[in-house]
């Protein structure tokens, strides 16, 4: 049922939030204040990452782990854990999950081996302040001089990175 006003979600205290899809079709991501990620929408590509493709209309717990940030694209959510580690899930047509692959992952999967500091959608800043991008690149979108999607993160040659500005990445 469409809701004309805010409705609260849950009875948890929540940190961070992320919203990712279209008006018809969309994902929410949540941190509450014990590190607890959570997801609920749409699901037909693994973007909640609770292990199936089942749509949900109430928040879902994905793991046990701690999580300390969270950033949802348009069928795809990243995260970071408490360790520093990067996870992506959901929708991989063009490899915006940087796991190296085009397979749709329903499940959190960790990319790479680095420490991370701030992430978003296909971006991301390593604790040495290095910019990574990946994923979708047919405009050239991903700053790497070329127009050929990355399906692993790729880092860019550039000075170090560690500021944002509205949640949106500079470069």
């Amino acid at each position: 049922i469409d809701k004309s006003s805010p409705v609260k979600i849950g009875t948890s205290s929540w940190i961070k939030v992320g919203a990712g899809g279209d008006v018809n079709n969309g994902q929410m991501t949540a941190i509450d204040s014990t590190g607890a990620l959570y997801t609920w929408g749409i699901n037909t590509g693994g973007q909640l990452g609770d292990g199936t493709t089942i749509s949900k209309s109430s928040p879902v717990k994905i793991g046990n782990k701690s999580w300390s940030m969270v950033s949802t694209g348009l069928s795809h959510s990243v995260a970071i854990d408490s360790t520093g580690a990067l996870y992506t899930w959901g929708y991989n047509a063009v490899g915006q999950l940087g796991d190296g692959t085009i397979v749709n992952k329903s499940s959190p999967v960790k990319i790479g081996t680095s420490s991370w500091s701030m992430v978003s959608a296909g971006i991301a800043i390593d604790i040495n302040s290095n910019l990574y991008t990946w994923g979708n690149n047919t405009y050239g979108q991903l700053g790497d001089g070329t127009t050929i999607s990355k399906s692993s993160p790729v880092m860019l040659m550039t000075p170090m990175w560690s500021k944002t500005f509205g949640g949106i990445f500079y470069c």
